[in-house]
């Protein structure tokens, strides 16, 4: 297992973190499994929009923001992703999101319709962090694990 840190988590800026999720995947051995939340999960969907082909077995968004009041978001914005670009990424891509979202107003079920075939709503789950109540989550520990 791999907890990466990403680059200047303060002002992350897409290049950088492309790169370093590059160098992650690159070494990993056997199955690929990536968790991403929050802005990680862009990073995914700018990876499947460049073109990665079979980068993951497995991919848990959550999370995903989609607010144009956080400048980091609009960057790493991954216009023009198409539900084909995230099948070619990941062999299974599932994407957990809430409402009401702080980090995502519009709803992500509304932002990203369309991309995901597996999708599961968390009424009242904020942005599905410590803050809005979920620590340890063993139902993700389990899928990650290959449960």
């Amino acid at each position: 297992m791999s907890y990466p840190d990403l680059p200047e988590p303060f002002d992350p800026q897409p290049d950088d973190w492309l790169s370093a999720l590059e160098h992650e995947l690159g070494a990993m051995d056997g199955e690929r499994i990536v968790l991403c939340h929050s802005l990680a999960c862009l990073l995914w969907l700018l990876t499947a929009r460049a073109g990665a082909a079979d980068a993951a077995n497995r991919v848990l968004l959550v999370a995903p923001p989609c607010t144009d009041e956080v400048e980091a978001v609009v960057r790493f914005r991954a216009d023009g992703v198409t539900a084909p670009d995230v099948q070619r990424a990941a062999g299974e891509t599932l994407m957990f999101w809430a409402d009401p979202d702080p980090y995502c107003p519009q709803t992500a079920g509304v932002a990203f319709d369309g991309l995901f075939t597996h999708t599961k709503r968390f009424p009242g789950g904020g942005h599905l962090n410590s803050e809005a109540g979920y620590g340890p989550w063993p139902e993700v520990e389990g899928w990650a694990l290959g449960g």
